[in-house]
């Protein structure tokens, strides 16, 4: 049965959660409707089973993806493969997705998400080699979109956390701002939360525009708070030096900076440490 089937994932995805059934529970729905649940000798109703999903922590697109079993493989497996990619700055591979992407459109105009991964992986390429210039409709075209979205996802923060560098700061800003005002800074999507911040906080100082980016430097003061954020933390005190360096502290600023780029020297993050290495050639010296 459908119901049964429910209930065991519900179980696999509390438990690989590391969740207890009584942290689940409360006064709106028992520990015994959920032991039921999760063997499939009960229904939950869509209130009492939301609520359960609240009382984790969880929003329910992390929880069709498991009953799925992850079935949107296609979308994953172009989302991970755009890290590794970047980090090699490997504009042939690149290229290679936004050609998959594109075929795929062709052949499916009807699924929208074939072009704007085609865009993204097009924004990746731009990013990689700064001659080749981010077309203009495009950015028109995930304008369009974000703004035409009832309610943004992990999809839509992907879009804006990997397409910053193509906005203007007043488009970029309001992207910012919408980010702040409906997402949670300590939901379950966070840490996608924080980078796209963070993003958007250094191009503002790349382009000089420090009134603005000292909004975002305030709205991300708190990820301090979370010890474990060691890579947000990382990249808040290289930028946090960057905007000392801006602001005419120039001594404090690249002593922080290369702090943090030592950080990422002692991690073995060869890569991080050339990227961040020229961004202080670029924008600091």
């Amino acid at each position: 049965m459908y119901e049964e089937n429910l209930g065991k994932k519900f179980h696999e995805f509390r438990t690989n959660r590391n969740i207890s059934l009584k942290q689940v529970a409360d006064e709106s729905v028992s520990v015994s409707q959920l032991s039921r649940f999760e063997r499939g000798e009960s229904d939950l109703s869509v209130t009492k089973f939301f609520h359960a999903l609240e009382n984790m922590k969880a929003e329910i697109s992390e929880f069709m993806a498991v009953v799925k079993d992850y079935e949107q493989t296609e979308t994953i497996r172009f989302m991970s493969q755009l890290v590794p990619l970047e980090y090699k700055r490997d504009t042939v591979g690149f290229q290679r997705l936004f050609d998959e992407q594109k075929e795929n459109f062709a052949k499916n105009p009807s699924v929208y998400q074939y072009h704007l991964n085609m865009i993204l992986a097009q924004g990746f390429i731009c990013k990689c080699d700064e001659t080749v210039p981010f077309p203009k409709e495009y950015m028109d075209e995930i304008s369009d979109y974000l703004f035409t979205v009832e309610k943004w996802q992990i999809y839509e923060l992907i879009l804006i956390g990997n397409l910053y560098l193509f906005m203007d700061i007043p488009l970029l800003h309001r992207m910012g701002q919408e980010i702040v005002k409906n997402f949670s800074l300590n939901g379950a999507n966070k840490n996608l939360v924080w980078i796209t911040l963070l993003n958007i906080w250094e191009t503002c100082l790349h382009r000089n525009e420090l009134v603005v980016a000292e909004y975002y430097q305030e709205v991300l003061l708190p990820m301090l708070a979370n010890e474990t954020l060691l890579y947000e933390r990382n990249i808040y005190h290289f930028l946090q030096g960057l905007s000392h360096y801006k602001h005419g502290d120039k001594a404090l600023g690249m002593e922080e900076m290369n702090q943090s780029i030592q950080i990422y020297e002692w991690l073995g993050c060869k890569n991080m440490v050339e990227n961040y290495r020229k961004d202080i050639v670029k924008h600091a010296l």
